[in-house]
């Protein structure tokens, strides 16, 4: 009897099912994968074209990028060091891009999510360890985003903490109630109020030379510089957002050739305007006038856009960037936290495609998925510090990757991954390359961040 781990290849030749056995539509993903080539040469494209049904997983993923924590830091940096952590973040788009890429293979050649993955090739233990270290970011991350739609409340005179029960309930109902496609699509939405961060960066309009030549200013003696450089780069590669792209991949259901193509080509536009919106933030920042960059709260952000747009507009701006960069993020984390444990502690009833089923049939995933957004908003009163607390969140993320790109690295060039998907040779070399520059430059920058102070400015 043949393994269903390891189908044969007539097995693959029938798109992973035995002879015969109907695919159902919430089917077992244990086999692998098998990408249908529309074009008659069967060579696959590389990148597809995007349209409206097409919007998927990697566009979410990289407007999460952009939330409460992400913004902070974004601004602290500009504020603070002005342009010399601008070209960290643009140094960040091709490993951005390196990992949803391959991310979005090792979801269409595992059909499971990244706990189930590392679970299934690296065993239980590995797994577990994964699966706390995650939960630490993910809840981490919920407070940071609740803290800053906290934040917005209270520049418009609201209850901070009704403020956070009420974005927690509409988060919960929307995923009870609709599909992942719909889910994705309220994400998707929110995510792209933090574009305002782009026209800010248009009406502001710094001198050019002036950035180009800051953007090569480093303090590497100053350990201010170094914590700032590990929180810039847990900014963007978030162990949160390895452990959604994957399962949202898997969760549409991606069967062809052109799908990935298209995914492929989101992952692209998401991560150049991931960065585009933290740079434009860093900019802004940085352009302002010195008197108006106390960053307390977020309050200082608002206040640094006085002088050029009022005490109104730059409410409403800042309002509308932080509450919808904080509502898409708390659908990616708390989604990526719940298929993680149903991943690790399930047994095969609950998949990526959870989403799609009722309370009843998913107990599991749901109740994971409520317990973390309800927590982070109860216990964000704890931190009264919201531009220190999500300074340190984002460092905890940085110390957390190398161990995500370890795994995601070793899967998708390893001999499991789908022939189709498989990364080899010079493209092998190269992703190894920037997960590696990518975690030792996180973990250096943050243990010297804790070193005691030189010479700081």
């Amino acid at each position: 009897m043949s393994d269903a781990r390891v189908p044969p290849a007539a097995m693959l030749e029938s798109g992973g099912q035995p002879p015969g056995r109907p695919v159902r539509k919430h089917d077992s993903n244990e086999t692998a994968a098998i990408l249908y080539c529309e074009e008659e040469d069967g060579k696959q494209s590389l990148l597809g074209g995007i349209t409206m049904t097409s919007l998927g997983p990697a566009l979410v993923c990289c407007l999460a990028d952009g939330d409460a924590g992400s913004l902070i830091v974004a601004a602290q940096s500009g504020a603070r060091w002005r342009y010399s952590l601008t070209l960290v973040q643009i140094l960040l788009v091709p490993i951005l891009f390196a990992i949803l890429e391959a991310l979005v293979r090792t979801g269409v050649s595992e059909k499971r999510g990244f706990s189930a993955m590392v679970r299934a090739h690296f065993g239980l233990k590995w797994a577990l360890l994964s699966l706390v270290l995650l939960l630490i970011s993910c809840f981490g991350a919920i407070v940071s985003e609740m803290s800053g739609i906290s934040s917005v409340a209270s520049m418009w005179g609201c209850s901070e903490a009704l403020a956070s029960l009420l974005t927690a309930l509409f988060v919960i109902f929307i995923v009870v109630l609709c599909d992942y496609k719909q889910v994705e699509r309220v994400a998707l939405c929110f995510g792209l109020f933090e574009l305002v961060f782009v026209f800010v960066l248009i009406r502001v309009h710094p001198s050019l030379s002036e950035v180009l030549s800051g953007m090569i200013v480093f303090d590497f003696k100053s350990n201010s510089f170094m914590r700032m450089l590990a929180a810039n780069i847990g900014a963007v590669v978030m162990p949160w957002m390895v452990y959604f792209q994957q399962s949202a991949v898997v969760a549409r259901r991606l069967t062809t050739t052109k799908e990935v193509a298209q995914e492929r080509t989101q992952s692209l536009v998401g991560s150049i305007l991931a960065q585009l919106i933290m740079v434009a933030t860093m900019i802004v920042m940085a352009a302002t006038p010195p008197e108006a960059k106390s960053l307390d709260s977020i309050r200082g952000i608002q206040v640094a856009l006085l002088p050029v747009f009022g005490h109104i507009m730059s409410t409403i701006l800042v309002s509308v960037a932080f509450f919808g960069g904080s509502v898409c993020a708390i659908f990616v984390v708390s989604l990526a936290a719940a298929w993680a444990v149903c991943d690790v502690c399930g047994d095969g009833a609950e998949d990526p495609f959870s989403l799609d089923k009722t309370l009843l049939e998913a107990p599991r995933f749901y109740a994971s998925f409520v317990v973390i957004v309800v927590a982070g908003a109860l216990v964000l009163h704890l931190f009264p510090n919201v531009i220190q607390l999500n300074v340190y969140i984002e460092v905890l993320n940085a110390l957390m990757v190398p161990m995500s790109l370890m795994f995601l690295f070793l899967v998708v060039t390893g001999p499991s991954t789908h022939a189709k998907l498989r990364i080899t040779g010079v493209h092998r070399m190269v992703i190894l390359g920037l997960f590696s520059l990518t975690s030792a430059v996180a973990i250096t920058s943050t243990i010297a961040s804790f070193l005691p102070e030189g010479d700081s400015p």
